[in-house]
């Protein structure tokens, strides 16, 4: 086993092993932050699902503000009663990211999860800015538990560097498979969009789903420009991905990847039957290219996947917000869901400054979302969404129990 860094070490002490797991059906929210929870977690029949909150890191360096992010993922972890063994996938957002700089976070990334048995599925993007001016990177994860004897499986498919293609979750009849962020080669965006979909296919196939399965799928496009980019994306999904029911979607511009010479990046969720249980899916308002709300349920409770929702490009961020909420509680409602039902939220903003979080909170509250159990939540600057002018767009996961 490789060495632990001693500054993950102080945080795995054996308190962990001792915070008791959730009973069937209970939802717990630990560390509330004013408008967000550090971590929501779900159990029922003895699987409890954890949703991290993006962490922070602090620093002089890239190297420790890395370090410190993954520290809080870990720190919250244990909040939950987990361990990084347990997590599933992370998503690694990076301010002002430079190709170069990729050695450091894998470095750090390889120290959390020391062994091919521990690494998640992960997702590493360049972002334009995080909630403070200071921050330079957050780390969101989510992890699940199992109490002893619960028939919980967890399996890692495609090692390399330090994480996983895809890791495939099975409890409850229903196996859910979480693919990381996947490049692909061309001289084109839709020639790698093509590419990028044909490597998502891979690695759920070696999970034991496909493409059909998929329920959730966000795209990450490098300096996005809506008039010629989205055709082209478009064109090379169209080459690649012919399904009946599209997956919940979220677009985003970013800007930077892990290579210069990558432009796009995909990640997903599928849903998969198993034991002979099938798995009960409903596709919600389906869009061009995508789908509303996508929900999906084995014996467990119903997980509803909600597409980035967003508001008129063009007008002010408070009517934008006000319109964004009003779509979440519509999508929720439209899956038989609530405002409470919603564990995890990401907030995208192209032209976010610090005080803009404040507009959000107040339409939040506005359309009766609580203020008593409030999601996990990850708020993110980034360059751009599918239109100019458009401020704001929010994706979500809410679980329903049976």
């Amino acid at each position: 086993m490789a060495r632990r860094p001693a500054w993950l070490s102080v945080l795995l002490t054996p308190i962990a092993c001792l915070v008791p797991l959730a009973a069937a059906g209970q939802l717990d929210y630990i560390d509330p932050a004013g408008g967000f929870t550090q971590v929501v977690t779900t159990t029922n029949a003895g699987v409890k699902t954890i949703f991290v909150s993006g962490q922070v890191g602090r620093g002089d360096t890239l190297r420790e503000h890395v370090e410190s992010a993954f520290a809080g993922v870990v720190r919250r972890l244990e909040q939950a009663g987990a361990t990084p063994a347990d997590v599933v996938k992370i998503r690694i957002f990076v301010k002002d990211f430079l190709p170069e700089q990729y050695p450091v976070i894998s470095e750090v990334r390889l120290a959390t999860f020391p062994t091919e048995d521990q690494w998640p599925a992960s997702t590493m993007i360049g972002v334009r800015e995080l909630f403070a001016e200071t921050l330079r990177v957050e780390i969101e994860a989510i992890a699940v538990v199992g109490e002893p004897g619960v028939d919980l499986q967890i399996e890692r498919f495609a090692p390399s560097n330090g994480f996983s293609g895809a890791v495939a979750v099975t409890a409850h009849g229903m196996r859910t498979v979480y693919v990381a962020g996947h490049v692909g080669a061309g001289d084109t965006l839709a020639e790698q969009t093509a590419a990028v979909w044909e490597r998502v296919s891979q690695r759920l196939e070696a999970a034991g789903a496909s493409l059909a399965d998929l329920v959730k799928a966000t795209t990450y496009i490098v300096d996005f420009d809506p008039e010629t980019d989205l055709p082209a994306y478009r064109a090379g999904r169209e080459a690649a991905l012919v399904l009946a029911d599209m997956p919940a979607s979220t677009l985003l511009g970013i800007p930077a990847l892990v290579a210069e010479q990558y432009r796009i990046e995909i990640d997903g969720i599928a849903v998969v039957d198993v034991d002979g249980n099938a798995v009960e899916r409903e596709f919600i308002d389906p869009a061009t290219g995508f789908t509303q709300v996508v929900t999906a349920r084995g014996a467990g409770p119903k997980v509803v996947q909600i597409s980035g929702q967003v508001g008129q490009p063009g007008d002010s961020l408070e009517s934008q917000a006000d319109q964004v909420y009003a779509s979440l509680r519509r999508r929720l409602e439209a899956a038989g869901a609530g405002p409470e039902d919603l564990l995890k939220v990401v907030i995208y903003m192209p032209e976010y400054t610090r005080g803009d979080f404040a507009a959000v909170d107040a339409a939040r509250r506005a359309h009766g979302f609580p203020d008593e159990a409030v999601p996990a939540a990850t708020l993110l600057g980034i360059q751009s969404l599918f239109a100019d002018g458009a401020l704001l767009e929010i994706e979500g996961i809410a679980v329903v129990e049976p």
